[in-house]
């Protein structure tokens, strides 16, 4: 019984810290692009939000956008 209950809490435990990674590089970001596009967006630009979560990359800073080819958005120009 005990061991059950140690596996549950362990694997709760382990979903909670994924969450969590997630959702602090989510939200340290401020710039997103899409890997079919070469624009980057603020992440709450109106075209960002159209771009699929399986398209997303996160960029640190405008420049590091810059660096890897991106160029800004005309709606919300980062």
């Amino acid at each position: 019984m005990f061991r059950s209950i140690k596996k549950q809490t362990a694997f709760i435990l382990l979903v909670l810290v994924t969450l969590l990674m997630t959702m602090s590089t989510a939200l340290a970001t401020t710039y997103v692009g899409s890997a079919k596009s070469d624009k980057f967006h603020y992440t709450d630009c109106r075209a960002a939000q159209r771009i699929k979560s399986s398209n997303l990359v996160y960029f640190y800073s405008r420049e590091e956008a810059l660096n890897a080819g991106y160029v800004p958005c005309g709606i919300c120009h980062p």
